[in-house]
């Protein structure tokens, strides 16, 4: 399994806009998804972005689930400096349909940790959003956490002290949600921001693995994304497309009753190796998978993801869209928001004639965009077909589909 892909974005804000663009398409891919929500300067900074997006009422929060990662024992939901108070206020003009929080002032901790971990049990977490320690860890999962803990109390070391109010009196003990949570999601987004974060990123990517440095107990999760900027990238080996201007968009492909959900199509692998070869010419920043799922399962965009082979070459899967006119102006946000992007290299196939037309509105936003078809494969001439009937309600499609555009 390839480690974790590192997308190293133009500039710090970029960190907080592009994360905050992942949240805002699978929010509007899965409209119940369960989240694990930070604090802190990046993630309030993440949480600005997505209120732009929620202001004019096209981000759907109610069916939403949110839940804290910690809590200072001892430290109630009332108290300015706790947690939950802290996650309110970054959380200002997002009405989530529910919230989940640890009680710091529950009598019994073990108990309390005990009926939170029921809460997360209860279906997959979708998305876990993490900041990174200055030391690796991951929440409050300080050195010797393993990977099978669930919500468990812990003894805060100086940094993570530190870190909280600074005074004397600061809490020195923490209930928090476990590696074994955080390992289960389906996709774990890691979020660093500045030189200080460097020495961390590098233990959790490039140094030894173990629960000396528990987050580097999640690379080997199959969907994990570490987005950064240069400076808290400083300290990892050096990658040839890291700071390219050029990236790459795969468009997934289904066939009703030819490539059932939940296994990658032919079409969608061969695009992806066509995409694969590209990235080894010509180093490319990163490679947006598209496609989406109808049934709850691995979409067209996570299966290519699962199947990525080119080391280096980060993945950003955008699963919001329901079609190729959607795949493209739900990319859109998401490489706008990486900033330093010149070129957009689009792989799809020869049939596929609509999607040069789909693509054409980047110009507007300073994007060129490049094409390489995929090789053809056998007995594709009845999608040529249904590809010229569709021709004619392409310009309605696009229409809509930019409609509902929203660039940071």
């Amino acid at each position: 399994m390839l480690a974790p892909g590192v997308l190293v974005v133009s500039e710090p804000r970029r960190v907080a806009l592009t994360a905050a663009e992942i949240v805002a398409n699978r929010l509007r891919a899965r409209p119940g998804v369960r989240l694990l929500l930070p604090t802190g300067p990046t993630p309030c900074e993440m949480y600005d972005a997505l209120r732009t997006h929620a202001a004019d009422g096209s981000l759907p929060l109610e069916g939403v689930t949110g839940f804290q990662l910690d809590e200072d024992l001892g430290v109630g939901g009332g108290d300015p400096h706790s947690v939950r108070a802290t996650l309110d206020r970054e959380l200002t003009g997002l009405r989530l349909g529910t919230r989940h929080g640890l009680d710091g002032t529950a009598p019994g901790p073990e108990a309390e940790a005990e009926r939170y971990q029921a809460l997360l049990d209860e279906r997959q977490i979708d998305l876990a959003i993490l900041g990174l320690g200055d030391e690796a860890p991951v929440v409050f999962s300080e050195p010797g956490a393993t990977a099978g803990q669930g919500v468990h109390r812990v003894t805060l070391e100086r940094p993570a002290i530190e870190a909280g109010s600074g005074a004397a009196n600061a809490p020195r003990e923490a209930l928090t949600v476990g590696l074994r949570t955080l390992r289960a999601a389906r996709e774990v987004l890691v979020l660093a921001a500045g030189e200080a974060k460097a020495e961390a990123l590098h233990a959790m990517l490039e140094g030894a693995a173990g629960p000396a440095v528990p987050a580097s107990l999640l690379r080997d999760h199959p969907a994990v994304t570490v987005i950064c900027d240069a400076a808290a990238a400083a300290r990892l080996s050096p990658v040839a497309g890291r700071a390219s201007d050029r990236l790459v968009v795969v468009l997934g492909h289904r066939e009703p009753l030819v490539s059932p959900e939940h296994r990658i199509s032919a079409h969608s692998r061969a695009r992806m190796f066509r995409a694969e070869e590209a990235c080894l010419t010509d180093p490319m920043r990163a490679a947006v998978l598209t496609g989406y799922t109808q049934t709850g399962g691995l979409s067209e965009a996570e299966q290519m993801q699962r199947e990525w082979t080119v080391p280096g070459v980060p993945t950003v899967t955008e699963v919001a869209g329901h079609n190729t006119a959607e795949n493209a102006s739900r990319s859109l946000p998401l490489i706008v928001a990486i900033g330093g992007i010149r070129e957009v290299l689009v792989v799809t196939s020869l049939w596929h004639l609509r999607a040069p037309f789909f693509f054409a509105p980047y110009a507007g936003y300073g994007l060129r965009t490049a094409w390489r078809p995929a090789r053809p494969l056998r007995h594709w001439g009845h999608l040529l077909v249904e590809e010229l009937a569709k021709l004619p309600a392409a310009p309605l499609e696009r229409a809509a589909a930019m409609r509902d555009v929203r660039v940071a």
